[in-house]
């Protein structure tokens, strides 16, 4: 019996050495796979700097120092010396509604006060949000770069030549990310700073009214208003307007950033009539988004809503939401 067995016992070993093999192969593949996606996941490759020395200024005293190119138009200068400050990230490009932009704050003001500072960092990069999530603490050191205003929003970048031969103020490049910001800490969500400057009480709303408070000290600025769309209200909700680029009619029920609406600058303005207020002088704000984001394709409400975002000022007051959150 064992003479006859004796093949088929070889065979048998063969075999299960060979099956043995395979799933070892099979695990090892699994978990690299494993690996690699948990990987892909959740690390980040580090895009900024390992350090840089210690703050030695502020956002207020870097907007005083070149108020000469901050209180004009589509002006800049570049700098020379080592000014370091620090800033938590209160706004950034999830929603792709604000562009290639960081907007930081001043850690530790109150409300309103004037050290109470925001400035804009322009990062040319299609995704900012993964490396300077909201909360995050960062330091920022000017030397060689370029601060000046983009229609006159307050910004640190780099020229660039327009499609039309202008100069302007644009993004930094990602090799200057490396050498000239360092992530301090981790994000904290719960940050002071993430808490916008409330302006949707009576107080709030005079406030804005008043043009003598449109400064280069007070732009940018985290803000919530309230308010509603006047595009939507009564008879203009089912008024289908016309693009004056694309000479196309938007579609209903209205949405807030359709294509065939987009201007020059890709972007959608939206009157946001401000709420309390005196029906007798209504005060009105633009609610700007650009085109083809998270945010262009949602309804426009018909209803009073509180509206969270980065506040600037051009001709008047403007409003970009950061993310579909903002909205409530």
């Amino acid at each position: 019996m064992n003479h006859i067995y004796a093949p088929f016992a070889h065979i048998a070993r063969q075999s299960f050495r060979m099956a043995a093999l395979i799933c070892s192969i099979v695990t090892m593949v699994l978990s690299f796979t494993a690996c690699v996606d948990n990987q892909d996941a959740t690390h980040h490759p580090q895009i900024t700097a390992q350090s840089l020395p210690a703050a030695n200024t502020n956002i207020l005293s870097v907007k005083q120092k070149f108020s000469s190119v901050l209180t004009q138009n589509n002006t800049f200068k570049q700098v020379n010396e080592d000014l370091l400050f620090e800033g938590v990230v209160v706004a950034n490009d999830i929603s792709g509604n604000l562009y290639q932009t960081l907007i930081v704050r001043h850690i530790g003001s109150k409300a309103g006060e004037l050290d109470d500072q925001c400035i804009s960092l322009g990062v040319k990069s299609s995704q900012l949000y993964p490396y300077f999530p909201l909360g995050q603490r960062i330091r920022v050191n000017l030397k060689n770069l370029y601060i000046g205003n983009y229609s006159k929003t307050p910004k640190v970048g780099r020229p660039y030549y327009t499609s039309s031969g202008n100069l302007r103020l644009g993004p930094m490049f990602l090799d200057d990310v490396a050498t000239n910001i360092t992530l301090v800490g981790t994000p904290n969500p719960q940050a002071p700073e993430l808490t916008p400057r409330d302006f949707t009480s009576e107080e709030g709303v005079e406030w804005l009214s008043n043009r003598a408070n449109q400064s280069y000290l007070v732009n940018p600025m985290l803000v919530s208003v309230r308010g509603i769309a006047t595009d939507v209200m009564g008879a203009e909700k089912n008024k289908a307007a016309t693009g004056q680029l694309s000479g196309k009619k938007e579609p209903l029920p209205k949405i807030f950033a359709p294509k065939e609406l987009y201007d020059a600058g890709f972007g959608v303005d939206r009157p946001l009539q401000l709420l309390p207020q005196d029906s007798s002088n209504p005060v009105s704000l633009s609610l700007r988004t650009s085109v083809r984001n998270a945010i262009s394709f949602l309804p426009i409400p018909e209803v009073a809503k509180t509206y969270t975002g980065v506040m600037t000022y051009y001709t008047g007051w403007q409003l970009q939401l950061r993310d579909v959150k903002d909205i409530k």
